[in-house]
């Protein structure tokens, strides 16, 4: 009886491997593919269908090697940069204009000094200046040395004839408020080419790791048409490239890119005017960054940069660039190693980043991440854990200082004037272009796969097909043929009983 059964079951496995094998060979016979009908054909000397074979493995391996070496040079060959010329009297954009405070040594607002003095007095029985020092350097990072905030703000006092005077604990974002000066209070006029221009109107405040900046026509905190963007497009036939600011206070002017951000890391092209009634003046050169429209569909790791509109969805700014992506890294650094963040790293105030209060900063000081410029910038994309992986814009163009004089123009009264000049207007430009593109991919692979095997679309379709409906469509043709075999001998037998009935 186990014999039977064996036999049975050795029976319907030889059945299933006949059935495979003859399925195989069905679809290599019918096959687009050249060579597997040679293969395939019974009626050929086994010679030539070993021989058939060994052409097919060739081109299959030759087939593989080349897709292998395509794919290799891929991220080397798929965008180019080209520097071509600008046809004469074309239109252009003036870049976008920065101007950040900074520490305000001549003179205090009386908000922030009242707030000071609220705070108590000095050993010496007088006015705070250690505390105030303190708070200007969160305030303006730039003003930091290691180790200069546990000196102002880590020892606490305890021999003074009052209240000891210690630099406050919080709300860091709120005092910032009364220490500085808003836009009315720090603008006098501007002009762009000549023509005057509501400097509030267009000026956007805006926090950055420098520290309270305004921007002019800038992706973090505008965009282009709205009422806050000043047309800057300039015809050279015209109108000069020539922008002329009067400020009341001390200032950085800088001159960047409009996704780019104001940064303790980088020095832009610009000017400080620290010196009320001197003009300073600097001539600088910009040469923009173009990009055909297919270099979107480029991979952005094989371009090698990121679109402003591609900024990842966890940032807290506006659009993406070089600088945002390093203050992203620093703000990340500071959560990780204190579990909070310079409130100058946050825009506007977001619950997932909280801003670090006094403990908090000197905790960011101890740890060396107060202002881990060097530190950020050395370890980008050195694949380590401390790595930001900061690629740049794709629309990062070069603007850089020709010339600034030493020689500086008393202008006669007691505010700080900046002039930013480009003498002559751009005649060269960098073009990004993409030069294999999806279409590209598509077209060498299926090139390469119809020169080696004569493949197509219609053969992937086809070796579905003959792997999915063809052996469901043989599989009910024979159930149906089983049960019609079965049908005939029992309506014989009926008869056959009728009759000797």
């Amino acid at each position: 009886m186990a014999r039977t059964i064996n036999a049975e079951g050795n029976g319907q496995r030889e059945k299933r491997n006949n059935g495979f094998v003859a399925h195989i060979k069905d679809y290599c016979s019918n096959c687009t593919l050249a060579g597997f009908a040679y293969m395939a054909n019974s009626r050929l000397h086994f010679t030539e269908r070993i021989f058939w074979l060994i052409c097919v493995i060739v081109s299959s391996l030759g087939c593989y090697h080349l897709i292998v070496a395509y794919q290799r040079s891929f991220p080397s060959r798929a965008v180019s940069i080209v520097y071509e010329s600008l046809p004469p009297l074309s239109k252009w954009q003036f870049p976008s204009v920065s101007v950040c405070e900074v520490a305000h040594k001549g003179q205090l607002f009386h908000t922030m000094e009242d707030f000071i003095e609220g705070l108590g007095i000095d050993v010496a029985g007088g006015y705070p200046y250690e505390v105030e020092s303190g708070i200007a350097t969160i305030f303006f990072p730039v003003m930091y040395n290691e180790m200069s905030l546990k000196g102002r703000c880590g020892l606490a006092l305890t021999d003074c004839q009052g209240p000891c005077a210690d630099c406050p604990a919080k709300d860091y974002r709120k005092i910032l408020k009364w220490y500085g000066a808003n836009c009315s209070d720090l603008f006098v006029e501007c002009k762009l080419s000549g023509e005057p221009f509501d400097c509030c109107r267009y000026f956007r405040p805006l926090l950055t790791p420098y520290g309270r900046c305004y921007m002019l026509n800038s992706l973090q905190n505008n965009k282009p048409g709205s009422k806050h963007w000043l047309p800057n497009q300039l015809d050279p036939a015209d109108r000069k490239a020539v922008i002329t600011m009067v400020t009341q206070m001390e200032v950085q002017v800088n001159l960047m890119n409009a996704e780019d951000i104001p940064h303790t890391a980088f020095s832009p092209p610009g000017i400080l005017a620290i010196t009320p009634g001197v003009g300073k003046y600097m001539q600088f050169n910009q040469v923009i960054m173009t990009n055909d429209p297919d270099v979107r569909e480029v991979d952005s790791k094989i371009r090698s940069c990121l679109f402003p509109d591609e900024n990842p969805p966890t940032s807290v700014y506006k659009a993406y660039s070089f600088s945002v992506c390093i203050a992203e890294c620093i703000r990340k650094l500071q959560m990780k190693m204190c579990n909070c963040t310079a409130f100058l790293y946050v825009p506007n105030a977001d619950e997932r980043f909280p801003d670090c209060d006094l403990d908090g900063y000197l905790c960011l000081e101890k740890t060396r991440a107060f202002k881990p410029d060097s530190r950020v910038l050395l370890n980008n994309n050195k694949r380590n854990n401390e790595s930001c992986g900061c690629l740049p814009s794709c629309n990062d163009g070069d603007i850089y200082t020709v010339y600034e004089p030493n020689i500086m123009t008393r202008t006669g009264n007691k505010y700080f004037n900046v002039t930013l000049d480009m003498p002559f207007p751009p005649t060269d430009q960098y073009r990004r272009q993409a030069i294999r593109s999806q279409l590209d991919v598509v077209v060498s692979m299926g090139g390469m796969l119809g020169l080696f095997l004569g493949a197509s679309i219609l053969s992937a379709i086809e070796f579905i097909y003959y792997f999915t409906m063809r052996p469901l469509n043989n599989m009910l043709r024979e159930r149906s043929a089983t049960e019609r075999t079965n049908r005939i001998p029992l309506q014989g037998r009926e008869h056959s009983n009728q009759k000797y009935m």
